[in-house]
């Protein structure tokens, strides 16, 4: 019988069209093995990873969406990037202890290991430029010799080390190392689904599928270079993919907080029109791993 894994982009608020992704295969009764989620993607894989019911991770988006709003936390800047400050923040203007607090007020303060579903989160050590991945299940994760595999984090501070989105929220200090966002290297960890053993991977991403024409907006340029970034690495991951999602969303920028619901609403639209594809997961059989740890 065959497991199945699910593996979800990175992409700031982008990353809310994956929910209606998650509700579609929920309604059709397919429960997924193994996840694994590279910056924003790595807080929604890590909520589902919990076992939470997907309307409610739907809310609960919303509702983190709603307060980042009101606190304007991505427009002014931390003050522990004065040069008087005694405490500082490297890597960006937005303090990342800020960013994991409010991941443990949805997560809970709990431990990585801890999770219902096998979950994988890729980071990538700004000194070094390794890839830095956070394993629930580390017994039953092949890794590759580039990788360094870290299982005793809090579940937090893994998904806060995924999104530190470089020169924007600052870098997770942790051990010798200075963790930024997954997706500086691994944007869709779809290969951390292949290092779990997964017979049947799905992945949902978010890159524009149409034609550009905005060359006099430096923002929308900034935005293109991005997607186009992103787009060539997730054609590379295509030979191992067995159903591949995505939602265009490239006309808007990670960090446009405040768009969620429009979002949402886009993913639902690829849910709909990509519901047969959905439906067929019901016919491969699932095995279920033997995660009981003596």
């Amino acid at each position: 019988m065959k497991t199945k894994g699910i593996a979800l982009s990175g992409g700031g608020i982008k990353s809310y069209a994956q929910l209606p992704i998650l509700k579609a295969f929920q309604e059709e009764g397919i429960v997924f093995d193994v996840v694994s989620g590279t910056s924003m993607g790595s807080a929604i894989a890590a909520i589902y990873a919990l076992g939470m019911d997907v309307n409610k991770m739907i809310e609960l988006a919303l509702e983190i969406e709603a307060r980042l709003v009101k606190t304007r936390l991505f427009i002014k800047p931390s003050p522990k990037i004065l040069p008087f400050s005694k405490e500082k923040i490297h890597g960006g203007y937005v303090d990342g202890f800020v960013i994991e607090d409010i991941f443990k007020e949805v997560l809970g303060d709990i431990h990585l290991r801890d999770v219902k579903i096998p979950l994988a989160i890729p980071s990538v050590d700004l000194i070094t430029g390794k890839i830095i991945v956070f394993v629930s299940h580390p017994e039953q994760f092949t890794s590759n010799p580039e990788w360094v595999v870290i299982s005793d984090i809090s579940l937090a501070k893994a998904v806060r080390a995924s999104c530190s989105f470089p020169l924007v929220i600052a870098g997770c200090e942790l051990d010798d190392y200075l963790l930024v966002d997954g997706g500086i290297k691994m944007n869709l960890p779809s290969l951390l689904l292949k290092a779990y053993n997964v017979d049947h991977i799905s992945a949902v991403t978010m890159t524009s599928e149409a034609k550009f024409e905005a060359i006099d907006s430096l923002s929308a340029i900034s935005n293109r270079i991005y997607d186009l970034t992103v787009d060539s690495y997730n054609q590379l991951m295509l030979d191992h993919i067995d159903l591949m999602l995505n939602v265009p969303l490239g006309d808007l920028w990670v960090f446009e907080f405040g768009k969620g619901s429009e979002i949402i609403d886009k993913g639902v639209s690829i849910a709909e029109a990509n519901r047969e594809e959905i439906r067929s997961l019901r016919e491969k059989k699932r095995r279920v791993f033997n995660f009981f740890r003596k």
